[in-house]
């Protein structure tokens, strides 16, 4: 202060001079908010209040938590139409999911049932086994098959069954039509019963087959021969009867 005095300056000229940055900053704004008229300055007043950045960041924070909630209800319809395929393609995927995860009724839209009405279509397509063709034997095997006797025999459970050398078992009924009427089909066929066995075979004339049967019985280089009549006459009955005579013609050798 002495100094100024000696250079003819006082502190108060200087004054302004000598104020600190920041208190003439505050007096600048000061000045300014005065010079400005009286609805601009409440503006700006609010404008510091509420700033435009913290009003914006409400309403996102806001629009996020909606999105958070329609994802949490995609992500569950999503689920539901998952465990609904699986469901319909093995029957077991509800059975092995926990119960929190498994469809609730009315979830599924008319919109997901049709699409899930065609996939199941699509894999039952896919899914369905391919037909499996008719077995065609060789005609190596026709012949071996035409070679080989029809056979009536006693079985197991005390019942006759008549095997044909092409159609397997057949469920005739012994002494029925059904029975000559197969009868009349062959030329030979074997028997075997429980008291004896033989191979019936039919007569021939002019290299025609007649009605007449005969039945044959090899036995150790003896041949046995035995008539059973015509084919009206092939009886159970008959045939046991000659199966017997011809046993006891081999057991008297």
């Amino acid at each position: 202060m002495a100094l100024a005095t000696q250079h003819g300056r006082p502190l108060s000229t200087l004054s302004p001079l000598l104020v600190p940055k920041s208190e003439a900053a505050s007096a600048f704004a000061a000045e300014q908010v005065n010079s400005v008229p009286a609805p601009e300055a409440e503006s700006a007043q609010q404008a510091v209040v509420l700033p435009a950045p913290a009003a914006s960041l409400a309403e996102l924070l806001q629009q996020l938590s909606q999105l958070h909630t329609q994802l949490a209800t995609l992500h569950q319809h999503l689920t539901g139409l998952t465990l609904a395929v699986l469901h319909e393609r093995s029957g077991l995927a509800e059975d092995l999911l926990p119960k929190p995860l498994r469809p609730r009724e009315g979830e599924v839209s008319p919109q997901s049932e049709s699409v899930l009405a065609s996939s199941q279509t699509d894999m039952a397509g896919l899914l369905a086994p391919a037909p499996v063709p008719a077995y065609r034997p060789l005609p190596v095997e026709v012949r071996a098959r035409s070679r080989v006797s029809a056979l009536i025999e006693y079985g197991a459970q005390g019942q006759y069954v008549a095997v044909c050398p092409r159609q397997g078992v057949l469920s005739l009924l012994p002494d029925s039509p059904e029975w000559f009427d197969w009868l009349a089909s062959l030329t030979s066929f074997r028997f075997v019963g429980p008291a004896g066995r033989f191979s019936a075979c039919r007569a021939s004339e002019k290299r025609q087959y007649t009605r007449c049967w005969a039945a044959r019985r090899w036995f150790h280089g003896h041949d046995f021969w035995h008539y059973l009549g015509v084919t009206d006459r092939l009886t159970l009955a008959c045939l046991e009867q000659a199966a017997a005579a011809l046993q006891a013609r081999v057991d008297a050798l």
